[in-house]
């Protein structure tokens, strides 16, 4: 009898404790102000747990507290040890009095998570990593903001004990955290310069493990970060809290490149919670004035890259270990280049891992299908349908784990000049007509307004102009022309200026309409690249030809054009070549390269046409921005050919249709001898409505 009602007394569940501060406090010993502040530093470098140093004044009464991050920051430069040395700490404080700072002192008996809510609510984003300890004999110690957040977690066990007991208190208090969580996160709606998009985030619970975030390192590079915690709950919350705080910190150091910024994070998480919960993320770099896009992923889903031009989906393959696997981690980084109107897409996993009633998983031929049928939808639109088609397939609208959708475009290229809503405020100076010159542009540098169509925009230069063509390709003015030059004259300068407003499939024979002579070859094998050379090198040798010392250079464009056609043109969808140069191949059955070579009155006129279609006004002025920068080759992208073609051409056209031809035609004027300094006229002609729509959206 006594056991059974033993067996039914209802023992009710122990009290939910947090531990106090005492607990945590790592005993210090104050520092005063007459310490020599190469002391301090050596105080710090002999022990790698010390993570602040209280300060106490002249009469023994507490002062601040040195954070360890905040001292080493400035200490371990070179200029500011010579500087300091033998100097006093109370001298550092001129100049230096926030290092001494501390937005709070912790009373030993109060519990962590008060402390925790009242320095989150003085600092957000948890710039500092330790508070100085107070007891009843004044300070005791310093703890660790880390050690508070990584001991909540471990409390939550009790934690979730308690919550029937204490519903009212603790949701209330989840709440509470659910409320600073999603403080923590930025806008979801993405209005930067060059980029525009929206995120959506919706939490399986209170709390939730999922983690967005951007921001942007000199009006020039957008940083993006998508990352998952294993699991969700107020421990993985904890755990996006230490993410936050890491990214905080790397956005005032300005650090943009992607592999640098998970290794870090790595660190951080690895630190707060000891390999008891890990996270995966996935981190983007644009330079909204080139549209290089660098990328490294610390075990996250592949995020996705949408072609507008091409429409055609592509995914960032890329992996890595997720961040706190383990201490010090190397992330191999990787780079593409996109263009206007592409969008980047990232996303968590319980998108394509939700199941519906038979246990089926959405997948990632389901997502990938709502991307490209909407590739062309807004990105509220598309945001929406995905979340549309996921309820859809599932059969309900509550999610099993935490979703993050996040979708950027990148829709106009930033200029030096500033960053800004309007062009009017970008700079005074706003160029409205299409046709201007190197002299007006470089008395009145301004920004070319967005409503003129930039295949309509040409620089007409009186002198050289390669030391423009930085600042020019990043307002996308692809169409430069000499005023005097005497071949504008052979081709005839209204076809010239006119070139935007035709379709040709061969401009070749549109600009050199009488050839004296013409010779046209067919590519089957790479091969044959040998034998057309020799063959047309014998065959101009045979005409009267002014100037024959050119000869040699005419070769020499026609090697670089036959080269950038079999290996350079031929691209896959993440603009990588399919074939590294010199490879030996027979072209693909539906693979076109015709080279076609025309002679009029000592004009020689080389046309390379393919049906690749992959050239880029973006990727071609890069490659001439660069060499005229002095910055050379793109590492593992190349692009050298392009530039020696413009070299050594008198005049330069391209004319592409996207994933249809390119066509590229060089000139050589033989009546006049060549300067390799001097500058060459060239128009890129680039036949996309999509590009120029983008452009002029504005007006």
């Amino acid at each position: 009898m006594l056991e059974s009602q033993k067996s039914h007394h209802f023992t009710p569940p122990a009290e939910f404790s947090v531990p106090y501060v005492r607990d945590l406090t790592q005993p210090v010993k104050p520092i005063t102000l007459d310490m020599l502040v190469l002391d301090v530093l050596s105080l710090f470098l002999n022990h790698a747990d010390l993570s602040a140093l209280p300060v106490m004044d002249e009469n023994n009464k507490y002062f601040g507290i040195i954070s360890r991050r905040n001292y080493l920051n400035l200490m371990t430069r070179a200029f500011a040890r010579e500087l300091y040395a033998r100097k006093k700490l109370h001298v550092l404080l001129v100049g230096n009095a926030d290092i001494f700072v501390a937005p709070l002192i912790a009373n030993a008996e109060d519990r962590i998570d008060q402390v925790i809510v009242d320095f989150l609510s003085r600092d957000p984003g948890i710039k500092y990593e330790a508070l100085p300890v107070i007891g009843k004999d004044g300070i005791i110690g310093v703890i660790k903001i880390a050690d508070m957040m990584l001991k909540m977690s471990q409390s939550q066990g009790h934690l979730i004990e308690t919550m029937q007991q204490l519903s009212a208190r603790l949701n209330d208090e989840v709440a509470n955290a659910s409320a600073l969580q999603k403080n923590l996160l930025r806008s979801p709606i993405i209005e930067l310069p060059g980029v525009r998009g929206l995120s959506t985030m919706i939490t399986s619970s209170e709390v939730g493990g999922d983690f967005y975030d951007y921001y942007m390192v000199d009006g020039r590079w957008v940083v993006i970060l998508v990352g998952d915690v294993s699991g969700h709950g107020i421990a993985a919350g904890t755990i996006v809290c230490a993410a936050k705080a890491g990214v905080n910190f790397l956005e005032t150091e300005k650090e943009k490149e992607p592999h640098k910024i998970l290794s870090r994070l790595s660190n951080i998480i690895f630190n707060t919670a000891h390999q008891s919960l890990l996270m995966t993320m996935f981190a983007v770099c644009l330079d909204t004035r080139t549209g290089e896009l660098s990328y490294a992923n610390a075990g996250h889903q592949f995020a996705y890259l949408y072609r507008s031009m091409l429409s055609q989906l592509d995914s960032l393959e890329l992996g890595g270990l997720p961040l706190g696997k383990n201490l010090n981690t190397d992330y191999e980084q990787h780079t593409t280049e996109i263009d206007l109107g592409d969008r980047l897409f990232l996303y968590t996993d319980s998108i394509v891992e939700e199941e519906n009633a038979e246990g089926e998983c959405f997948g990632y031929e389901r997502l990938e299908e709502v991307l490209v049928n909407h590739g062309d939808s807004d990105i509220e639109t598309l945001n929406s349908s995905l979340l549309d088609a996921l309820t859809l397939y599932l059969g309900r609208s509550v999610f099993y784990d935490d979703v993050t959708i996040f979708c950027v475009e990148h829709f106009e290229k930033t200029a030096e000049f500033g960053n800004t809503n309007t062009v009017a405020e970008l700079s005074p100076n706003v160029i409205e007509q299409a046709h201007f010159t190197d002299i007006f542009y470089r008395a009145n540098p301004g920004v070319i307004s967005p409503c003129i169509q930039r295949q309509a925009v040409i620089m007409l230069a009186e002198q050289n102009f390669s030391d423009l063509i930085p600042s020019l390709s990043e307002q996308g003015v692809r169409r430069i022309l000499l005023q005097d030059h005497p071949i504008n004259q052979q081709l005839g300068w209204d076809t010239l200026l006119n070139q935007h407003l035709h379709n040709n499939p061969d401009d070749l024979v549109m600009l050199l309409r009488s050839p004296d002579q013409r010779r046209e070859f067919y590519f089957t094998h790479t091969e044959d690249k040998t034998f057309i050379i020799n063959e047309i090198d014998a065959w101009l040798q045979e005409q009267s030809i002014p100037n024959p010392d050119r000869l040699d250079a005419a070769i020499f464009l026609l090697d670089e054009l036959i080269e950038n056609g079999l290996c350079g043109a031929p691209r896959d969808g993440k603009g990588r070549p399919l074939y590294a140069k010199g490879t030996s191949r027979e072209l693909g059955a539906d693979e076109s390269l015709r080279l076609d070579v025309s002679i009029q009155n000592g004009l020689l006129g080389i046309s390379l046409t393919d049906n690749w279609g992959t050239l880029t006004p973006n990727v071609f002025l890069n490659r001439l921005s660069r060499h005229v920068q002095g910055l050379g080759l793109d590492s593992g992208v190349g692009g050298g050919g392009l530039y020696l073609i413009w070299r050594m051409s008198d005049y330069l056209q391209l004319r592409v249709f996207p994933n249809q031809q390119t066509q590229v035609c060089a000139f050589m004027d033989f009546k006049t001898h060549f300067d390799p300094e001097a500058d060459k006229g060239f128009q890129f002609l680039y036949h996309s409505e999509l590009y120029e729509a983008i452009n002029n959206d504005q007006c």
